[in-house]
């Protein structure tokens, strides 16, 4: 990614470290890599619609699938083995190393995946509406609307989030539009972030994730820990596979149930609203 428009991409999606706020659901390098595969293809999108969105779908998917095969699991919490809500999680993560070190090749490996993908013709493919309907979207465009934060390029792109990421049944689409919209406002600037701040950025987000009376707000994490929290009591769970009691074989399988399912249109509305309450809070 490049520029100031991709730069608000990425900034977005800094919260879904650790399986969103650390709460060890789909590994934050998915997110991000699935998101790098839509924007490789964001031309495509534009010129194709649908057809090329459930192309891309197909791609993050096998990406995802792969992840999983490579790594034995998707999730933050299989993979590193800690809680990173309590004292002895995170130490656990630093130290001896053994577990961060892991991370940070697996990451290494998932760049390199991803880097030797090539853009396709997403010019065929058969899709049962020309409207589609979307969780990760329809909350970013929710909250855009509500209180004028917002990126119009993140809202074509975050429908690779539908069905727990690629329709995989991981984190939730719904909660992860709610956390790239309180990013897009409390985020941090990676590309421009300078060490000592990206340090005490890190120390007082994994403080947040521990202490009652959270320090530094408005911090991403200790806000968004409060949107995963309010999330997991609405809805039950915080991956899709769990609220929908279900996964789903692709695109059409998935737009068939999302638009007849007013338990996922409420989670949705409940999102939108959650995010809203805290940007509004937090930036008065």
């Amino acid at each position: 990614m490049s520029g100031t428009r991709q730069d608000r991409v990425l900034k977005s999606v800094t919260g879904l470290e650790g399986g969103a706020v650390a709460s060890g659901s789909t590994c934050g390098v998915l997110s991000g890599g699935a998101l790098g595969i839509a924007l490789m293809h964001r031309e495509s999108l534009r010129q194709y619609g649908v057809q090329a969105a459930a192309a891309v779908m197909e791609e993050a998917g096998r990406y995802v699938d792969w992840f999983g095969e490579a790594f034995g699991a998707t999730t933050c919490r299989a993979r590193t083995g800690v809680d990173f809500y309590t004292v002895s999680g995170q130490l656990r993560y630093l130290f001896p190393g053994d577990r961060m070190m892991r991370c940070l090749r697996h990451i290494a490996r998932a760049v390199r995946y991803l880097h030797d993908l090539r853009r396709k013709d997403l010019s065929r493919g058969e899709t049962s509406t020309d409207q589609p309907l979307h969780c990760a979207a329809s909350v970013l465009r929710l909250v855009r609307e509500r209180t004028g934060i917002g990126d119009d390029m993140l809202e074509e792109l975050a429908f690779v989030f539908d069905g727990g990421l690629a329709f995989r049944g991981g984190l939730c689409g719904a909660l992860a539009g709610a956390l790239m919209a309180l990013n897009l406002a409390f985020g941090n600037e990676v590309r421009s972030l300078r060490y000592h701040r990206t340090i005490k950025g890190f120390v007082a987000g994994h403080i947040n994730l521990l202490v009652k009376n959270k320090i530094g707000m408005p911090e991403p994490f200790g806000i968004g820990r409060e949107i995963v929290r309010e999330f997991r009591e609405q809805a039950g769970s915080i991956e899709c596979r769990d609220i929908a009691s279900r996964t789903f074989t692709g695109w059409n399988d998935f737009q068939a149930y999302l638009a007849g399912s007013v338990h996922c249109a409420g989670l949705t509305a409940s999102a939108a609203e959650i995010a809203c309450s805290a940007l509004k809070e937090y930036r008065a």
